[in-house]
Parts: C-alpha cells; sequence; structure tokens
C-alpha cells in the first residue's frame, strides 16, 4: 500500500499558495490540505488547480481566518483528524497582507493585525507542527519533514510604503531562523522561501510555478535557512 504523505497549506489560493501544493501533489504527495479565508473558492479554484496535477490526490479544504488567533486550536484538531495514520510530511505557511501606505500612515491596528496573522498564527501553528514533524523523522527516517514559510527580502530591504509588511516579515524571519537552530540536528527542516519582488505569471523567475519549483527543490535538499529567489 502506498503511504500517504501530506501537506498542509495555511493560505491557499492564486498564485503560491495553490502553485506550491500542485508542485508537491505532482511529485507524489497525495493528500493536500488547503486553508483559505474563502471557503468558495478553497472548494472550487482551488481543489481543481491542485487535483489537476496529480490524478491520486485527496484534496481537502478548511475555511481559516489566521487573524482570528483563537480560532487556530479548533482548525488544527480538524487537521489531527483528517491526518490520523498519515505521515504529515510538509507544512507551508503562506500568509500575509501587502497595503501600501504612508510610513507614518498605517493604524496601529493594522499593525496589530499583521502581527496576529504572520507571527501569532504562525508560532501557534509551530507549536503544533513541529513535535509532529519530529516524530515522523523518528518512526520514518526516509521522510523529508519540514515548515516552510514565504517570505521577501523586506527583513534585509525595508520598503518605507510597506512598513507594516516589512515589520512582520522581519520578526517572522527571526522566528523562522530560531526554528531552523533548534530543530534542523532532530531531522527537521525550518525555512523561508524569499520572493524578491512583486509575483506575477508574465515574470520570468518570480512566477508562481519557477517559485514552487523552487520551493520544492528547497524541500528536497533539507537544509540551509532560506532559498532567495530574484528577477
Amino acid at each position: 500500500m502506498t503511504p500517504t504523505r501530506t501537506i498542509v497549506t495555511f493560505g491557499a489560493g492564486p498564485g503560491i499558495g495553490n502553485h506550491i501544493s500542485a508542485e508537491f501533489a505532482s511529485h507524489g504527495f497525495n493528500h493536500v490540505i488547503l486553508l483559505a479565508r474563502n471557503e468558495q473558492r478553497l472548494s472550487t479554484e482551488d481543489t481543481a488547480f491542485v487535483s489537476k496535477t496529480n490524478p491520486n490526490v485527496k484534496v481537502d479544504t478548511l475555511r481559516l481566518d489566521l487573524a482570528n488567533t483563537s480560532s487556530i486550536p479548533t482548525t488544527l484538531q480538524k487537521i489531527d483528524d483528517l491526518t490520523h495514520g498519515e505521515d504529515l510530511e510538509v507544512v507551508f505557511f503562506n500568509a500575509a497582507r501587502i497595503k501600501p501606505s504612508g510610513v507614518l500612515d498605517v493604524s496601529v491596528q493594522e499593525i496589530e493585525e499583521d502581527f496576529k496573522t504572520t507571527n501569532v498564527a504562525l508560532y501557534t501553528i509551530a507549536q503544533w507542527a513541529l513535535p509532529r514533524l519530529q516524530n515522523l523523522k523518528k518512526t520514518n527516517p526516509a521522510s523529508k519533514p519540514s515548515l516552510l514559510v514565504t517570505s521577501s527580502f523586506l527583513p534585509r530591504e525595508p520598503v518605507p510604503q510597506l512598513l507594516s509588511l516589512s515589520l512582520v516579515k522581519a520578526s517572522q524571519r527571526n522566528m523562522v531562523h530560531s526554528f531552523n537552530l533548534t530543530f534542523q540536528e532532530s531531522g527537521v527542516h525550518v525555512g523561508l522561501i524569499n520572493a524578491g519582488g512583486v509575483v506575477a505569471p508574465e515574470n520570468k523567475n518570480l512566477n508562481p510555478k519557477n517559485i514552487a519549483e523552487k520551493a520544492y527543490a528547497f524541500y528536497e535538499s533539507g537544509e540551509g535557512l532560506d532559498v532567495d529567489i530574484n528577477e
């Protein structure tokens, strides 16, 4: 019997979320769980996009607003139920809000919400995921348990018009780096996929398909804090 290999994507949707999920499905991951706020899109466009890459893939969807951090534990329990007896091998976190503004015009409430979505949510998910990924490595040494997070060059090159996003991405990078240093010796790969600019289908390198391919190669390598993708 073919083992069930599972990837869970927090922040599914058109672009990087769906393309990375589909890329893993095309390489033999046969259970994909997609999470986002838009329940209707999840069950139609997102599911169809991932399913076409692998006729044997099972796609489940769950609605989740990552800014509502109190709802995350209940959703994680649902994922536990959906993955009972499976090898949950990859957790992919792809959540951020891009809203340009003047450097002093962004409200404190918006910054707080961005920190909840990008950092508090990731921390809550990591507390749940990393012990599971460690256990998988112990029970299946051939596996490549990974927690992968999409990021950008903003932690190194902040953009004043994207003050809030620059702040939360810098904090997020610090958190992921700490996880990487802590868990790499136990065989769990925690890393960042850095898109160095605007992502669009027409771009030569910064297009969702190329980013997805680079992300899968990063997963396959099983090492390193991050991979940079430039235009």
